[in-house]
């Protein structure tokens, strides 16, 4: 998300040039998993009825879990109702952008340097 536009499978955008720098800018696009904004846990869940739903943790306690999946809807689920829970820590829901070219890399890395938010 930048400047309150896009989805919310990640971590807003708005200022990552102000908090990183072009290097790992770089490097978190080819190898996503090598450095996972906090609070973005991927899991993995079954219910007792069959159902699957992977996304992001948003909030969890002893009694609930909720996950936001990949299409932007937000499950609220008791974990009395759940089969399984699976936390993929250490997993990245963004995919690698390893395939772009190098200038097209090097514009997308320039592109989110430049996003100070309003600074």
């Amino acid at each position: 998300m930048i400047a309150g536009q896009g989805g919310r499978q990640g971590p807003d955008l708005s200022d990552i040039g102000a908090k990183r720098s072009p290097a790992n800018l770089r490097q978190s696009l080819v190898e996503p998993e090598a450095s996972i904004a906090g609070g973005f846990v991927l899991v993995n869940l079954a219910t007792k009825d069959g159902r699957k739903i992977t996304g992001a943790r948003l909030n969890e306690n002893t009694f609930s879990i909720q996950v936001r999946d990949f299409s932007d809807k937000i499950h609220s689920l008791r974990k009395s109702e759940l089969a399984e829970v699976k936390r993929e820590l250490g997993k990245s829901t963004m995919p690698s952008y390893r395939s772009l070219s190098g200038a097209e890399l090097d514009d997308l890395v320039a592109y989110l340097h430049g996003l100070r938010g309003g600074l």
